[in-house]
């Protein structure tokens, strides 16, 4: 049998581990339960790409791991598409928007006894849409096994491991929130705090609340610099990342100021997800 994307999130050893969104807390055994109750729908449906509403809720979260465990492609719409950007979206996607409706019935809870569907790591995982700052943007198909690959490099190249705690407040529609913010935790059997609004008071709250790495663009750590109560609450991290953007120098030396932390770049294409990243042990 191939291995999971998520083999994390299905080993029974990790069913305590947290997720929390904004103020939704589940525990790995409820979100399987919710997700497999997803996959059983898509499943008797027969479907093999959905489009999902990529709000920064647990129920995308749920929606998006349903369709992952059922093997069906996912299409995520950025929650702040317009509606012509919206509708090209489908349009050239060939899918519909998945409801909570089509789902049939509400898990109370529990682990559930799942067994994930034999699908080839070729098969397709997102078909993600470019910024379209050239044109029209563009859908780009991503392999499982590309996912898979991009993250077990990142995983050795940051040390990121089952023991840790990600948080950010990223959007859920593209790689870095998405691929790497989501999937990352749920692949290596880690917990996830994704904060809402990612404001620096959010981040310092997550620091508190044991989260070891953070992942943000420059915005957001350029405005975490500027409050220095609250990036002094992130010296108990072990990783801080940018990524998106080059993150300025200003920025890069005030945050090691204020947290003792180095902060880690990476870089990366929808096309390619992530293709160079600073390793944790290594010279930033």
């Amino acid at each position: 049998m191939t291995e999971p994307l998520l083999r994390g999130l299905l080993d029974p050893a990790r069913a305590d581990t947290l997720v929390r969104v904004a103020d939704t807390t589940l525990r790995y055994a409820a979100l399987l339960t919710l997700a497999t109750q997803v996959a059983e729908a898509m499943t008797r449906m027969s479907l093999s790409r959905i489009a999902i509403e990529a709000t920064p809720t647990m129920d995308t979260v749920i929606d998006i791991v349903g369709a992952l465990l059922a093997g069906v492609e996912v299409v995520p719409i950025p929650a702040d598409a317009g509606p012509g950007e919206r509708a090209h979206i489908l349009r050239d996607s060939g899918s519909v928007v998945w409801t909570r409706a089509m789902a049939t019935s509400d898990a109370k809870g529990g682990r559930a006894a799942y067994r994930p569907a034999e699908i080839s790591p070729t098969a397709g995982a997102f078909v993600l849409y470019t910024s379209g700052t050239t044109g029209l943007p563009k859908g780009v198909r991503l392999s499982r096994r590309a996912v898979a690959a991009g993250l077990d490099a990142l995983a050795e190249a940051w040390a990121w491991t089952a023991d840790d705690v990600l948080a950010h407040g990223l959007p859920l529609f593209h790689v870095h929130g998405l691929v790497l913010g989501v999937l990352g935790p749920l692949r290596l059997g880690g917990g996830l705090r994704h904060v809402g609004r990612p404001t620096p008071e959010a981040y310092a709250a997550a620091a508190r609340d044991g989260a070891t790495m953070f992942f943000a663009v420059p915005t957001i750590w350029s405005r975490v610099a500027a409050e220095p109560e609250s990036a002094a609450a992130l010296r108990t991290a072990r990783l801080l990342v940018s990524g998106s953007a080059a993150l300025p120098v200003p920025v890069f030396q005030r945050l090691r100021e204020l947290t003792g932390h180095e902060v880690c770049e990476r870089y990366g294409m929808t096309e390619t997800l992530i293709t160079v990243a600073t390793r944790a042990d290594g010279v930033r």
